[in-house]
This record gives C-alpha cells, sequence and structure tokens, in this order.
C-alpha cells in the first residue's frame, strides 16, 4: 500500500525544494492497517518539515499467485557463462532478497527444536541470520550448544566451521581447544565486542590502514563545497550513533565516554582522509573546519541526549553534559590532526584553546572525564 509523503528541502538556487516519496507496506488483508496507524507506528517518527497525504492505493495478491512467483524465483534462474545459459539446480541466487528470509525460517525451526535447552531464565541466544551468540551462566549448557553446532544438524544442512568458534572459558571437543578470546579482551559480536564481565559494548574498531578508509568515501565535487564538506563530517559521526553505544543503562560512563571519543576520532580521520582527495582550490579553509567542528558538537549532543531518542526507545539514557561532548570532540580532532600539524596548524592552535577553556568550567565532571585515559588532561 503506497502512501504519499512529501518533503521540503533547503535548496542553493530556491529556498526550499519539494521531494515526493511513495513508501510501501505489506500486510494481510485482513490485517491491512489504517492510515493513521501507519503514521502511529512509525512511519512518522524522526520525519520534519514533512507532509503526508492519505492518498494510498491498494492492490491484493493470492497466496497462490506469491508462492509461484517464489517458486520462478528459485527454480528458474539462469546464470549466464561466456556465450551460454544454465538453468541453477542448486541452492538460491546469489543476492537473492529471499536470502536472509529463508535463513531465518530454517534456523528459527533449528532453535525450536534441536536447541530448546537454552530456552530457560539463565540463557539468552542471538541470533543474526546465521551469527549465533549466547549469553548464560550456565557453563554446562554452554558446553553443550558449541558441541551440538560442532557436531552438525545434517537434518537441517547446518555445518559450523570450528575456527570461526569463539568461547571466554577453557573447552575442548574431540581432543582439539576451541578458540578462546584473549583476557581482557571484548568478545567479538557482528561489529561489536562486549566486555564479558560487565557486558558493556563498544564498537569493534580494529587498526584500519589508510588505504581502505580511503576507498569507504565518496566524495562529492559539488558547485557547494562548503555544504557538502560539512554534511560528509556530520554524517561521519551519524552512522555511529546507535544508541545502545551511548545508554548509561547498559554501559558504564566509562565506556560510554570512550564509544564518544571514539566516534569523534573516526569521524576527524575521516575528515582529514576526504580533504586529502579534494584538489587544493577546493579543500576548505580553517573557518570552515572549525565551523564544521563547532556545528559537530551540537549536532552530537542533540543526538545523545534528544527527547525524540528518549520517547522512541523507553529506558534510554545517557548522561552527559554539552561541555563534556565538546570536551571528547576537540581532544579526539586535535589528537588525529595533531599527526597533520604541518597543515592544521590554525586549527590545532585553535584547538588547544578551546580545550583550555572547557578546563576551566565546572560544568565538567572532572573526577570522570579525566579517568579515562584517553583525554588530555587540562
Amino acid at each position: 500500500m503506497p502512501n504519499h509523503s512529501a518533503q521540503l528541502r533547503r535548496n542553493a538556487k530556491s529556498k526550499y525544494k519539494l521531494t515526493k516519496r511513495w513508501p510501501l507496506a505489506a500486510s494481510r488483508s485482513r490485517d491491512a492497517p489504517t492510515f493513521r496507524h501507519l503514521l502511529e507506528s512509525g512511519r512518522a517518527s524522526n520525519r520534519r518539515n514533512t507532509v503526508f497525504v492519505d492518498t494510498f492505493s491498494k492492490k491484493d495478491y493470492e497466496i497462490s499467485e506469491l508462492l509461484r512467483l517464489v517458486a520462478s524465483h528459485i527454480q528458474q534462474n539462469l546464470v549466464k557463462i561466456g556465450k551460454k545459459f544454465y538453468r541453477q539446480k542448486k541452492g538460491i541466487p546469489q543476492g537473492s532478497v529471499l536470502s536472509s528470509t529463508f535463513c531465518n525460517y530454517f534456523y528459527a525451526d533449528l532453535e525450536v527444536h534441536v536447541l530448546s535447552f537454552l530456552n530457560s531464565e539463565d540463557c539468552l541466544l542471538l541470533r543474526l541470520i546465521d551469527d549465533f551468540l549466547l549469553i548464560t551462566t550456565d557453563k554446562s549448557k554452554a558446553a553443550r550448544f558449541v558441541e551440538t553446532m560442532h557436531r552438525g544438524v545434517p537434518e537441517y544442512g547446518v555445518a559450523v566451521n570450528p575456527r570461526k568458534t569463539l568461547v571466554n572459558f577453557d573447552l575442548t571437543i574431540d581432543q582439539q581447544p576451541v578458540p578462546r578470546v584473549e583476557l581482557g579482551q571484548g568478545f567479538p559480536y557482528c561489529g561489536t565486542k562486549i566486555n564479558c564481565e560487565t557486558l558493556d559494548i563498544t564498537r569493534a574498531r580494529d587498526q584500519v590502514k589508510a588505504s581502505s578508509i580511503y576507498n569507504s568515501l565518496t566524495v562529492e565535487f559539488s558547485r557547494t563545497p562548503g555544504q557538502t564538506f560539512q554534511r560528509k563530517v556530520l554524517n561521519a559521526f551519524k552512522i555511529q550513533s546507535h544508541l545502545m553505544f551511548f545508554d548509561t543503562a547498559l554501559n558504564s560512563a566509562e565506556t560510554m565516554l570512550k564509544n564518544i571519543h571514539d566516534a569523534f576520532v573516526e569521524t576527524a580521520t575521516k575528515m582529514w582522509a576526504y580533504v586529502r582527495c579534494l584538489p587544493h582550490p577546493k579543500q576548505p579553509a580553517a573557518s570552515l573546519v572549525i565551523r564544521t567542528i563547532t556545528k559537530l558538537v551540537d549536532v552530537a549532543f542533540v543526538i545523545l541526549v534528544s527527547k525524540a531518542r528518549k520517547l522512541k526507545h523507553p529506558g534510554y539514557t545517557c548522561d552527559v553534559r554539552k561541555s563534556e561532548v565538546s570536551w571528547l570532540a576537540y581532544n579526539a580532532f586535535h589528537k588525529v590532526l595533531l599527526r597533520k600539524q604541518s597543515r592544521y596548524g590554525q586549527l590545532i592552535g585553535w584547538l588547544g584553546v578551546e580545550i583550555e577553556k572547557l578546563g576551566l568550567l565546572k560544568d565538567i565532571r572532572h573526577g570522570r572525564v579525566s579517568h579515562v585515559d584517553f583525554v588530555r588532561k587540562p
């Protein structure tokens, strides 16, 4: 059921630019939501300067028709090799939109019939597609889970690579030790690291080579390079702003502060790499970079403590002050740009002055900020 929404966006030539969108929603015929229900269920959340128009159209599909479409998608996939075409007989098409759905169906059934012994209050089994994470206080159940997965489940076509298994305790299966996470290191899972003692969550930030940073950037040569530069820097922080890293109901204050600082360090690194990709005439002046960093602090603080985030996620809290966010941001940019000081002398000087000013404020809780070893002390 597509419904119509129009957004007003500022344009360089005109004051506003109208953008129209027709989002889609699928449901069973007897559960078809009303226009109001679609908006209340989250369609309108975090939407500003947006007008929703109740002009949606509806189209019904028979279940048999959808099943024929799925069967055709799986059984009639053609692969071209050279000048010849071959029909795929095994598996599903590479990159199929149904791949993750089918995988979830299989593993959900496996969890019910094979891993039912984990269905207890002392176990929490998480799964993202086919990546499992078991958190439990019962060591015997953890060992049984690993043994079950290593043995494989032929009826589901499931086989686990023992070298990709990781535990945080000593375990031997078939006289082979299971890889164990190093002491003091976070337990890695889907781009995060979990502290095995406190369950604090941080992003997995392994040492990244400069070449990979450059390859991850999309450089735009627009007529408004200043606006584009600022947007790129702000977005570099926004994509790291998942609430689980900054929720002090889940993480300690020290972990929360470290996550904020690390996000700013990555943002500063991407900013530096982006500037290097620009031709010299289009590189931003120091004054523009200063305004961008100042705005970044404002945007970051709003993201971290916004009422909208707290309303959307009840129980979320981020115990941080604006001065502390500024402190972390300025220290992060100072740390990154100090290595490139031949080009950023004016900016580094400004950051140093701002850090000294913040050090004199009573609003900063120096006791907890200064205990985090990555922050310069005033």
